[in-house]
């Protein structure tokens, strides 16, 4: 197979290999590094069996690039909570209610989600998304993975073990999400204090991800009370904040854009996640500050 020919084989695989780099790495940038060197080693050492199907052979590629990166990524220390990096997509196109025994693209894309999947290892991570959400049989994972059967099937049995399953991104998960967004920002803009109190469960959690490059909640912030004096207190403070609410990783989430330096210690731009419950009312909240995990959102003037 030539050059060219590989490249087009390639780029009819991208957007899959993409979608499995990022749920690997749990951040678009390492995604799109992944993605690239991926092709450069397919252009280097092009594939003995030219009749094979290119796309296991593909996978096999990002998905160990994949793990070398997680590996040195969890050897280093990192400044503060590593949260995965947020992704703008429209779920208005899928038809979203209870999910199948199985895991889905929409489910795995999902915010909560890509958190859950930090409590895997590398290998876990492999093999879950391989089996679970990419649809490989066993004994397409082992060969890809260059395992046993039996080793498949166990790690991914200890994978189901440690993942804590979040809920489903519904219809009516969008719908209370957003709910709870659009009150939280009004009763930043009135300054109210008790109402925003009132958006956060009693032991709910907050906690953001500067990079060590902006000032964030490194340390999470716990209860509703101090969750709700902080983020006034940040808007006291900031009253250029231009916020939108936009559908990230499948669900509203704010996107948010201030006129401050680019070298100073406030990140001019961040997405805000939330994850509520059952009665609409905020668990979690989650800051992304580091601008390489804001790689794939859109920076157009926001509206105040």
């Amino acid at each position: 197979m030539d050059s060219t020919a590989l490249a087009e084989a390639f780029e009819a695989h991208r957007k899959l290999l993409w979608g499995l780099s990022y749920r690997m790495t749990g951040s678009p940038a390492d995604a799109d590094d992944v993605v690239q060197e991926t092709f450069l080693r397919a252009l280097k050492r092009p594939p003995a069996d030219q009749e094979s199907p290119l796309r296991p052979w593909l996978a096999a590629i990002a998905v160990n690039l994949s793990k070398d990166l997680l590996r040195r990524r969890k050897s280093r220390p990192y400044p503060g909570v590593w949260l995965p990096g947020p992704v703008e997509w429209d779920t208005s196109d899928y038809v979203i209610e209870a999910p199948q025994e199985h895991f889905d693209l929409l489910e795995t894309g999902s915010y909560s989600f890509l958190v859950a999947l930090e409590d895997l290892s590398p290998q876990q991570r492999a093999v879950f998304l391989l089996r679970e959400v990419f649809d490989h049989s066993v004994d397409e994972t082992a060969r890809l993975l260059g395992i046993s059967e039996s080793n498949v099937k166990v790690t991914l049995h200890r994978a189901r073990k440690v993942l804590k399953r979040p809920s489903y991104p519904t219809s009516r998960k969008r719908e209370l999400t957003g709910r709870a967004l659009r009150r939280f920002q009004e009763a930043l803009a009135t300054q109210d204090l008790e109402t925003l109190e009132s958006l956060f469960t009693p032991d709910a959690k907050a906690c953001g991800d500067g990079g060590g490059i902006y000032a964030s909640a490194e340390i999470p912030i716990l209860g509703a009370r101090a969750i709700a004096q902080f983020f006034l207190l940040i808007a006291q403070q900031d009253p250029s904040m231009r916020l939108q609410l936009r559908e990230i990783n499948g669900l509203p989430a704010q996107v948010g854009e201030r006129d401050v330096p680019e070298t100073g210690p406030r990140a001019p731009r961040w997405v805000l996640l939330v994850e509520v419950d059952a009665e609409g009312r905020i668990a979690w909240v989650r800051s992304v500050l580091a601008p390489r995990k804001l790689t794939r959102i859109s920076w157009e003037a926001s509206k105040p």
